[in-house]
């Protein structure tokens, strides 16, 4: 059995996708980046201490956090002061993924059961069904106002299969999910990487794969598209496994709008096992040849999501973006759209007081002149600890941070705002 993976692209695309290659990436100081840098702690009281900043939600008013570790949405001000925390009453249900819906001024809540364990078969069967296919045990879904947060009124939204899959809201009833999984035990059909809904209904498939040959999914688990928001909640970016593109996803088109390039290479072609690979000298699969004799028996391939792209970023001047390496860790970047740069962010320079620390990390969110990252308060202690006797002129955020603050307090978040056109 022989699979040429990833020849189909979208077809309607208008424009030729900007190519974006990290081999030309350059370095830079921060200060070429960011015009300013605020360092703000969250609260710590009895109710509101929580762990990590599992998802981040910026409003012009607030900074709402989804913390897995507490099961619970907690909501600061923009100054950092706790406001109220969300639990969710029936306490089977546990919290999976939060999302802004700016129509409804409010937030989007998605919860699973805790008591019931959904594997990558099991989902898989659940979609096959229609994923429209109400399940009221399973999963649940609210949308909670923001308008008063002192009454935390929720709306129920109806319990359908595919937010088992945490899909992403475009407004006016639409949404769109992704789950990708190919066996050799399946029934011999063609599925779609890529869905959307429309009040129920698949109104929209894009990205076709056979759910019984596509070799490259096959696996234990199921991988999917990531989807990044953008600052029109009716926009997202996406990028697919195992593929270059970062496309565009509004409710009437899909396009290709950046392309990630790698540098090439000279490596021999490898074998393993039973898979043999062609060497390649672009991240895209498209040149990769996946050969296998396996015949219903599920085993792991021999790839991973080497160079898929995550945690991009478009804001106004700049794009961020991760690429994934061997190993699992990311590389960062930073595209400035103005002076058409690539720049390498593991390797942004700190050089004033203002940008201290040269810190890493993806952006948990962003509004139009900000990205947002978060840490935890004994990372920033940490930090100050490794400078040794150097006696150092902080930022005034930071300054303060350091001279209230105590190791064991909440995560902090850390505001960059960037330069602007």
């Amino acid at each position: 059995m022989s699979l040429l993976i990833g020849v189909w692209h979208i077809a309607w695309a208008q424009l030729p996708p900007v190519l974006l290659d990290p081999a030309k990436a350059k370095d830079t100081t921060l200060s070429c980046i960011f015009e300013e840098t605020e360092v703000i702690p969250l609260e710590t009281t009895r109710q509101s201490t929580f762990g990590v900043i599992s998802q981040l939600v910026v409003t012009d008013r607030y900074f709402i956090i989804l913390d897995t570790d507490t099961d619970a949405v907690l909501f600061f001000d923009r100054q950092g002061k706790f406001i109220t925390k969300y639990k969710n009453k029936p306490k089977r249900y546990r919290i999976n993924f939060i999302q802004l819906d700016k129509n409804h001024h409010a937030l989007l809540i998605f919860s699973q059961n805790r008591n019931y364990t959904i594997t990558a078969a099991k989902l898989q069967a659940l979609l096959a069904k229609g994923p429209g296919e109400q399940l009221s045990t399973r999963v649940m879904a609210a949308r909670l106002s923001l308008n008063n947060l002192d009454t935390l009124s929720t709306e129920t939204l109806p319990p359908s299969a595919y937010l088992l899959t945490n899909p992403v809201g475009l407004g006016a009833g639409r949404f769109a999910f992704s789950f990708i999984r190919s066996n050799g035990k399946n029934t011999d059909t063609q599925d779609y990487g890529l869905k959307m809904m429309n009040n129920g209904n698949v109104a929209q498939r894009f990205f076709p794969y056979h759910t019984k040959t596509d070799s490259a999914f096959y696996g234990r688990s199921a991988y999917q598209c990531n989807f990044f928001p953008t600052l029109n909640d009716a926009v997202f970016f996406i990028s697919r496994p195992f593929q270059p593109y970062i496309y565009r996803l509004t409710p009437d088109s899909l396009t290709e709008a950046y392309q990630i390039v790698a540098p090439k290479t000279d490596r021999a072609p490898a074998t393993a096992g039973a898979f043999s690979f062609t060497a390649v000298d672009r991240i895209s699969i498209s040149s990769m040849t996946i050969t296998t004799a396996r015949s219903g028996r599920e085993a792991p391939i021999f790839l991973s999501n080497t160079n898929t792209v995550n945690n991009f970023v478009d804001q106004k001047r700049f794009l961020f973006f991760n690429v994934r390496q061997p190993m699992g860790y990311y590389n960062y970047y930073v595209f400035d759209k103005k002076e058409q740069i690539l720049y390498n962010r593991n390797k942004l320079k700190a050089d004033s007081s203002r940008f201290q620390f040269s810190l890493q990390g993806p952006v948990l969110a962003f509004d139009e002149n900000n990205i947002y990252q978060g840490f935890s308060s004994r990372v920033l202690f940490n930090l100050k600890k490794s400078t040794g006797s150097a006696k150092l002129q902080y930022e005034a955020s930071l300054s303060r941070f350091y001279d209230t603050g105590k190791p064991v307090n909440n995560p902090v978040i850390l505001r960059l705002k960037t330069k602007a056109d």
